[in-house]
């Protein structure tokens, strides 16, 4: 007879790694289950890093979620010896009164956040290495920095595999149903049986969920890595990550970030860059690793525009997925058909940085039915479910 499980976790991915460990640290039995290998290289988290901040531009409410995120990665890091975030700064550029100034003001404001603010003037004289129109102005805030994303996945996946959690690769999830006793997750390949499911499952989160009146759509992203003719001003140490509101400088939209060079290969060879933008909607299925001009196109644009001497040859570009709300917000809730059956999804090209703490929180609704930590205002209930 199959083994009985006290949680499922369908989906084994950023939020769903840091939960099978969260949850066999609290003694439960587990088994992860996923469509694809983990790492994934096919994934949402794929590229070596991710941005972690704390002046949250998004809404001022995700911040205290943040600050738990922080202690859990520094946690992380302890307990496995694994060295997953830099704190290198973040940089913020934009016009006064864009989304991503004001955001980044309100949010520090609101919760006492150290952020430098910078002149046109002071951002030239800082940081010479960009060039930006009159009338753009920065912040800084001193503990934003990245997270190796891929390097995260493992640490947490290999953590909960040493306190006893069961893994299933490479094998999607077809259904799943949910009465008195338990639930039941049947995979293209065999059944299973827990007390408890945890739901996510990233990009293909909408046809497991089965919930028409909450939309997710997919879209396709590309990350690219280039080799500065000046690689000497780029270096992590004296360059921060950075993030550019171009909304008023012509016809541009989106945002564009990057990251500082690292003299450790296991973090990718180059200096990383990307935008942020809703993309073009896609089924997950769809989107493969194969690139166009284009693409190559996208990553050049704010060099030539913001960081001449951050031109130079394109060494790769890889395609990741967002998996967007309609309101840009994360989606973390119990799901109506079941109390047996939580779910986090939605999380709109902004959620990895919060991967330990959405774990957490996931793990605590599915032992104890409740979280103390404040995920209310990103509830179904928003969306009329």
């Amino acid at each position: 007879m199959p083994d009985h499980y006290d949680v499922i976790v369908a989906g084994v991915g950023s939020m769903g790694a840091a939960a099978c460990y969260y949850l066999a640290k609290r003694g439960a039995k587990v088994l992860g289950i996923d469509s694809q290998p983990v790492p994934n290289t096919n994934s949402s988290y794929n590229g070596n890093t991710r941005v972690i901040r704390l002046t949250y531009q998004e809404h001022p409410d995700y911040v205290p979620l943040l600050r738990d995120a922080y202690k859990l990665w520094e946690e992380i890091e302890q307990e496995t010896g694994s060295n997953l975030l830099h704190k290198t700064g973040v940089l913020y550029a934009g016009f006064p009164d864009g989304e991503a100034i004001s955001g980044v003001r309100l949010a520090s404001e609101t919760h006492n956040l150290p952020c430098s603010t910078l002149t046109h003037a002071e951002l030239a004289e800082q940081f010479p290495q960009f060039t930006l129109p009159e009338g753009m102005v920065g912040a800084l805030e001193p503990e934003g920095g990245y997270l190796l994303s891929e390097r995260a996945v493992e640490t947490y996946v290999q953590a909960a595999q040493r306190l006893g959690t069961e893994l299933l690769t490479s094998e999607p999830v077809i259904d799943w149903a949910s009465d008195g006793n338990g639930v039941n997750v049947r995979t293209a390949g065999s059944t299973h049986t827990a007390g408890k499911l945890i739901l996510c499952a990233g990009a293909w989160s909408g046809d497991l969920l089965r919930l028409p009146d909450m939309p997710l759509t997919v879209t396709r992203q590309v990350l690219g890595w280039v080799q500065p003719r000046r690689p000497e001003l780029f270096q992590r140490g004296d360059f921060p990550v950075w993030n550019i509101d171009p909304r008023g400088d012509g016809d541009l939209a989106g945002v564009y970030y990057g990251f500082p060079m690292s003299d450790n290969p296991t973090e990718g060879n180059g200096l990383k860059l990307a935008r942020h933008h809703p993309g073009t909607p896609m089924a997950p299925d769809e989107i493969t690793h194969e690139t166009f001009p284009a693409d190559e196109e996208e990553i050049l644009l704010p060099l030539r525009r913001y960081l001449p001497d951050a031109l130079g040859q394109v060494l790769a570009i890889k395609v990741c997925k967002y998996t967007n709300s309609a309101d840009g917000h994360f989606i973390v809730d119990r799901h109506p058909e079941s109390d047996r059956v939580h779910f986090a999804c939605g999380f709109s090209g902004h959620g990895f940085k919060f991967a330990s703490v959405m774990g957490k929180v996931l793990s605590e609704l599915a032992l104890d039915g409740r979280t103390q930590r404040p995920v209310a205002f990103l509830g179904l209930s928003r969306f009329g479910c």
